[in-house]
């Protein structure tokens, strides 16, 4: 795998004032892309009528047309040339944008893997580019590539360190795993804070989902970030960002982390392959600042500008 390529991009006619993101990730980063002149809505109109939202659900489950439940896109899109939609479960989007607005280029971008989105494969090519953040996803299903983002506005909040490592993820199979690792530090005489989120959530659930917004205050509160991805998956996470853009180290599992080019070994330990008798000195030796335009190359901008300046098929 190569190294991916440090450059300035143009826009070559990308227009971000006339870009829709169609977006129901968290819901912490909405402000965000707003500031940033971005127009961003969800998929639906927000519903806060019970008897709405139980029609709504009638309406899905027997497939009946969506158009009057979708949200304020579709006042907006009339004037846009571009809409990027974050891949979901929902495909009906596609023909209907594709129907009565022919002429707006449409981007199905998978910031997940595949197998835990919408399959590319139900979505005929001529409704949308499809997009993926990893390249075993791109070469698999044969989509366009462009890298994972963040955004430059949002701050870490300044918080006393309380453990070594800090990592907040769903279970996704991976508890069984995340509790060796956790006790592999623990006997190197490291403080782990892990917090695997149950799955499926029940009200005495030990580990309820938390917003992103107390996420980043855990993430205050650790020297390092973990990150853990799951098998099969070779794009970068947020936790990677995290990484750049509060200028914290990382320890992870991702060994495709090496080949990309804010990869510097003071500052990424790769589990699994580097020395973990040598983690304790990484963790205490000071971080090594990258240069900025590294930083600007994954904020969500230039992210945007990138699905114009150049489509890298894999």
């Amino acid at each position: 795998m190569d190294k991916i390529e440090d450059s300035t991009y143009k826009t070559d006619g990308i227009d971000i004032k006339r870009t829709i993101i169609i977006y129901d990730s968290i819901e912490y980063f909405v402000p965000f892309f707003k500031k940033k002149g971005l127009l961003t809505f969800p998929l639906y109109k927000k519903l806060s009528s019970t008897a709405l939202r139980f029609i709504r659900k009638i309406f899905m489950t027997l497939n009946l047309p969506e158009g009057f439940w979708y949200g304020e896109w579709k006042k907006k899109i009339k004037s846009a040339n571009t809409i990027i939609i974050f891949s979901s479960k929902y495909a009906k989007v596609f023909p209907y944008i594709k129907k009565h607005h022919p002429n707006i280029r449409v981007i199905l971008w998978y910031w997940n893997p595949v197998f835990r989105s919408l399959d590319p494969n139900l979505i005929d090519d001529s409704l949308a580019e499809k997009w993926s953040f990893d390249k075993m996803d791109c070469a698999k299903f044969n989509l366009n590539y462009n890298t994972t983002f963040y955004l430059d506005n949002i701050e870490l909040p300044v918080s006393k360190c309380s453990s070594d490592l800090f990592f907040l993820g769903a279970d996704k199979g991976r508890r069984s795993g995340l509790d060796k690792v956790k006790q592999q530090l623990i006997d190197l005489g490291l403080l782990p804070n892990f917090y695997i989120v149950d799955d499926k959530p029940g009200k005495n659930s030990k580990y309820p989902p938390v917003s992103y917004s107390i996420y980043l205050k855990m993430l205050s509160e650790s020297k390092v970030i973990f990150d853990y991805v799951q098998q099969g998956q070779s794009g970068l996470t947020l936790r990677a960002m995290e990484s750049i853009f509060f200028k914290k180290k990382l320890v992870t599992n991702n060994m495709s982390i090496q080949y990309f080019d804010f990869y510097n070994k003071d500052n990424i330990f790769l589990w699994g392959k580097d020395d973990i008798n040598d983690l304790k000195e990484f963790i205490e030796a000071p971080y090594n600042t990258i240069d900025d335009k590294l930083k600007r190359h994954y904020d969500v901008i230039n992210w945007i500008k990138r699905f114009d300046s150049r489509i890298a098929a894999i």
